[in-house]
């Protein structure tokens, strides 16, 4: 259960936070548990065992420095500006694509903000199937002495349905600092997606091993199942820790960011369209269609017969209009409005 946040949090007692990485956990460390690596048929064997794996230097030092640098200055901003998120666990930033270019390349898996990307994108494929669109992308925060989040599964709104064969949500996590036991290393219970699975859809679920704090060195990512159970873990030092989560899905599904409302005019001015595939704005028949437009529009990146991103233009510069009432007997002016 997760702690009452009016309460001082327990230590000693054997709550599910208090815990430890996997290597020296009494429990989890005679398991040979997801280590950074390469080796994509690794990192295979390991979304299928524990329902994550880690890529080795998914991002170089540049590359993490950017990134960690502009999450920094934008939590700063935020609280400056009286804008922020604060959660009982730390501070949120939303809608990352809108605060730096390097998280709208961060979407696109763009070599030039993430060396993994090509890496990234095959398992997504193999996971999600081709044509997979961003969720959402936020980023985590673990502030110091704050609470953990309730341990749970990113794909809980489906509950009590468990997909069996496959995840519906899959996400990539953007690790840009060392995170272990002692700055809230995301709490996870490896393993726990094929508990889930075995016990089926609305089927009992006994008692389940342990969580472990995830530790993984900066630069790392970490890819894993929206069934596997996790949760921020409590930061124990005097500094903010951050994460970033880009959540997936396939292309049919609503997602958590509204990103037809949510871009910026000139983000979405400067998107590519693989970009813009990815955050939902190119329609097919079964999703994201606008009074007709992308009925029978495939979705692949770049089909201008499903690329929504001219009627947001046009809602933008208040030249939108929607087909309202007609008949025989509507005026002229009413019929030749386009």
């Amino acid at each position: 259960m997760p702690p009452d946040i009016k309460k001082p949090l327990e230590w000693g007692t054997g709550m599910y936070w208090d815990t430890t990485v996997g290597r020296k956990h009494d429990y989890w460390k005679e398991f040979d548990l997801p280590k950074a690596t390469k080796d994509i048929k690794q990192m295979r064997r390991d979304i299928k065992e524990w329902g994550f794996c880690l890529i080795e230097d998914a991002m170089s030092k540049e590359q993490c420095d950017r990134f960690l640098n502009r999450l920094l200055d934008q939590a700063e901003g935020e609280r400056l500006a009286g804008v922020d998120q604060p959660t009982p666990s730390g501070q949120y930033i939303n809608t990352l694509i809108n605060k730096g270019e390097v998280f709208a390349q961060c979407i696109e898996q763009n070599t030039e903000a993430v060396q993994a990307g090509p890496v990234i994108e095959q398992i997504m494929d193999e996971t999600l199937g081709k044509g997979w669109i961003c969720h959402s992308f936020l980023s985590n925060g673990s502030d110091p002495d704050g609470y953990p989040q309730g341990l749970h599964i990113d794909q809980g709104p489906l509950l009590p349905w468990v997909t069996e064969e496959a995840p519906a949500l899959f996400n990539t996590m953007y690790i840009p600092q060392d995170i272990n036991e002692k700055n809230g290393g995301t709490l996870v219970i490896p393993g726990s997606h094929r508990i889930l699975i075995e016990a089926g859809s609305g089927g009992k679920v006994g008692k389940l091993p342990p969580a472990i704090n995830l530790e993984a060195k900066a630069g790392t990512v970490m890819l894993f199942d929206g069934r596997m159970l996790h949760g921020t873990g409590v930061n124990r030092t005097d500094k903010q820790r951050f994460v970033a989560t880009m959540s997936n899905v396939k292309a049919w599904t609503r997602t958590q960011e509204n990103w037809v409302i949510s871009v910026a005019p000139d983000v979405l001015e400067k998107a590519s369209p693989k970009l813009l595939h990815r955050i939902g704005l190119q329609a097919l028949t079964y999703g994201a269609t606008i009074e007709g437009f992308g009925l029978g529009a495939p979705g692949r990146v770049g089909d201008q017969w499903g690329n929504i991103k001219q009627f947001r233009t046009a809602y933008d510069k208040g030249e939108y209009e929607r087909v309202r009432e007609l008949s025989g007997k509507s005026s002229k002016k009413e019929l030749k409005k386009k």
